[in-house]
């Protein structure tokens, strides 16, 4: 017989942690088990790029609450396993060791896996993907003793981790095949820009550029050979181009999948008592009128908090802007809304780090999103409010002129 939970959870990241205290906040009895495939208990995955990787955080800094949280509340957390298999009928889950459990309410917050490079000498040492705390471990202890290091994928892990080994005092070279950095997320003017930063930092930015193969020596990198020819030496390699939803399980079990798993408003699946959250969510906002799957941390704590509050038996429903920030040096980078939806940009500010400025993002004549560098918050909350009133804006040059307030 399958071992039951009241309330079973398949992730341990940062959906899958809050929907467990979401849930014990609101059910202080039913049972809840975590299924998380990795070592530790739930962290925040953001300083990995960043503070952690800079030895500038503590390891128990990451942590969203301490063991004995746990076992204090009678969270259990299963370590290092797998959901294998789901069968919505029958309302169980089998993992890879064999085990199975039922459920009164599932959630699956999956997370994602990066996106590797099948090229010759994918299988040396040396080269890395950045996802996990082990990974960072690895890549902050390769490069202690290293010189130079080359990063494949100018995303937002790209940039921030070519940024922390650039202060950590390793000759760093970015490699990304697009026309310029971030150009899954910001307008090019502002990427240009923050690619000239990074020149100016010291790092080589080399953009429209392939990578065609990694070289080695006795088993471990040496270089990263280009789509020119050119061998750019490496002694370590960090390859960030993204990530692949873990949808697989949800879609065997014949849930409704749509370049991730499709939730309504309050998180639910086409199944009944299942909901996902986070990286693996596709879902609705019914502030942007769209169907959306974001990668970012804000987005997959709040949906965790309210997938959970509902597994627990209350109405919530997600109603946020999506919402993502960034460090890379002195850069404090926040953005609201939605930024891939453009047909024209406007600036307020000038393009420089001291003043700092905000670019918004128009969809015709209404905001869809706001990107802010170096601005004070309070200026950010009012162009977020500008985004979330979606009120076509006549002339959508007057948000750029900083004699008027955006008020």
């Amino acid at each position: 017989m399958p071992d039951h939970a009241d309330y079973l959870i398949v992730g341990g990241g940062v959906a899958g942690g809050h929907a467990a205290y979401a849930i014990r906040k609101h059910d202080r009895t039913g049972r809840i088990v975590v299924v998380s495939d990795e070592r530790q208990f739930p962290y925040d995955r953001v300083p990995l790029s960043k503070e952690f990787l800079a030895g500038k955080r503590k390891r128990k800094e990451l942590f969203f609450k301490g063991n004995s949280y746990y076992s204090r509340n009678k969270v259990e957390v299963i370590r290092e396993r797998r959901a294998e298999a789901l069968d919505i009928s029958s309302k169980t889950l089998r993992l890879d060791n064999g085990q199975a459990f039922s459920y009164k309410r599932l959630l699956l917050a999956t997370g994602g896996r990066p996106r590797k490079l099948q090229l010759p000498g994918s299988d040396l040492a040396g080269i890395y993907y950045l996802r996990t705390l082990e990974d960072c471990d690895a890549i902050r202890n390769a490069s202690s003793g290293a010189g130079e290091a080359v990063i494949v994928g100018g995303g937002f892990i790209g940039c921030e981790v070519a940024a922390t080994l650039r202060g950590r005092g390793l000759k760093v070279t970015l490699v990304e095949l697009a026309d310029h950095l971030l150009g899954a997320a910001i307008d090019e003017k502002t990427a240009g820009w923050i690619q000239g930063y990074h020149a100016k930092q010291g790092v080589k930015v080399l953009t429209k550029t392939t990578v065609n193969e990694f070289v080695g020596k006795d088993g471990r990198v040496t270089g990263v050979k280009l789509g020119g020819g050119l061998v750019v030496p490496a002694d370590l390699v960090v390859v960030g181009v993204g990530i692949i939803p873990n949808i697989e399980v949800a879609q065997e079990a014949g849930l409704k999948v749509d370049r991730g798993v499709v939730v309504d408003e309050r998180l639910r699946t086409s199944a009944t008592g299942v909901y996902a959250a986070g990286d693996v969510a596709r879902f609705y906002s019914p502030i942007l009128k769209r169907v959306m799957r974001v990668e970012h941390y804000d987005l997959a704590e709040r949906q965790g908090a309210v997938a959970g509050s509902n597994m627990a038996g209350r109405r919530a429903t997600f109603e946020e802007l999506p919402y993502f920030f960034s460090n890379q040096y002195d850069l404090e980078i926040n953005a609201y809304g939605d930024l891939s939806s453009r047909t024209s940009t406007v600036l307020r500010g000038g393009l420089n780090s001291s003043a700092g400025f905000l670019q918004f993002y128009f969809n015709g004549n209404v905001l869809d999103g706001v990107l802010s560098i170096n601005r004070d918050w309070d200026e950010i909350e009012k162009a977020k409010a500008l985004v979330e009133r979606r009120k076509a804006i006549a002339d959508p040059s007057a948000v750029g002129d900083e004699s008027r307030a955006l008020r």
